[in-house]
């Protein structure tokens, strides 16, 4: 019979065992818990789709697939086609001419956006159709729309060039206009067509230094004459030079080493003249001539 220690000593034994057997299957517990928390985790994550879902989600992949290598859809395939040059040549009715200049418009309207604009004289096709007040031309190959009363059958006139300006016009005959580099004195009083004349001839012939303006009278009181203080055959060439322009002098007359020539006879030439008494009476001392006041400028 064993001894009262050795029953102690194995009641011992069995509370260690007890002990260590009893700890073992908390930790299995706590392990086993988390494990299943973690599976019922992943599942509301993940859930496994029915049967009904996987059918769809394999139906949609198959569309994907099949459609993977489809042309792409126009997102202007409802848009009606542009006309080719071809077709909108076939509905051409003929051509006509823009009377003035003229607005060419997306439709028969004159709210329509203006996509163009065409000078007078431009000829168009045009169609058959007309709306609003509108005909339809083709333009750019393209039915467009202008007014019908800046359409014309007839060509228009060309518009008329201006007329230039009488210093513009001396300028284009090769006529200065400037003031004289030597001074404008001697225009004081005198007329237009005068001072147009002294300073014509004062860039012209730059050796002319002296000139006779406002004095006595007759033609020189009044502005309408000016003496060019030249002789021999300077003088000549002054003289001619004022005849070639006299028109756009506004010159009425001259008169230069006794013979006098002018605008109202100029198919007689030069003409004599009987001498008054002396070099300077008789011009040649001068090229004496007399305007019209502003017929040349006016």
């Amino acid at each position: 019979m064993p001894s009262a220690g050795h029953r102690k000593s194995r009641r011992a034994s069995r509370r260690v065992g007890l002990t260590k057997t009893a700890a073992l299957p908390a930790v299995g517990v706590t392990a086993i818990a988390a494990a299943a928390i973690a599976t019922l985790t992943a599942v509301a994550e993940h859930p496994v789709p029915a049967p009904e879902a996987m059918s769809m989600r394999s139906d949609v992949i198959g569309e994907s697939l099949a459609t993977r290598d489809a042309p792409p859809v126009s997102r202007s395939a409802a848009r009606a086609p542009l006309p080719d040059a071809a077709a909108a040549q076939e509905a051409t009715a003929g051509e006509m001419f823009v009377v003035e200049e003229a607005e060419v418009r997306s439709s028969a309207s004159g709210e329509a956006p203006v996509l163009a604009a065409l000078d007078k004289g431009t000829k168009v096709a045009v169609g058959a159709t007309e709306e609003n007040g509108f005909r339809q031309v083709i333009h750019h190959g393209l039915a467009r729309w202008v007014r019908v009363d800046l359409l014309s059958e007839t060509e228009p006139a060309p518009e008329p060039e201006p007329e230039p300006e009488p210093e513009e016009a001396a300028e284009a005959m090769g006529l200065a206009t400037g003031e004289c580099p030597t001074g404008s004195s001697v225009e004081s009083g005198l007329q237009p067509d005068t001072i147009a004349v002294h300073r014509a001839v004062c860039a012209a012939f730059p050796e002319v230094s002296t000139y006779g303006g406002v004095a006595g009278r007759g033609e020189h009181a009044t502005g309408h004459a000016l003496d060019i203080m030249i002789s021999g055959e300077a003088g000549w060439r002054i003289a001619e030079y004022l005849q070639a322009n006299a028109s756009q002098l506004g010159i009425d007359y001259l008169i230069y080493e006794q013979k006098i020539w002018s605008v109202g006879r100029s198919g007689e030439g030069w003409r004599p003249m009987s001498s008054r008494g002396g070099g300077t009476a008789d011009h040649y001392d001068h090229v004496h001539v007399t305007t019209r006041g502003a017929a040349g400028t006016g």
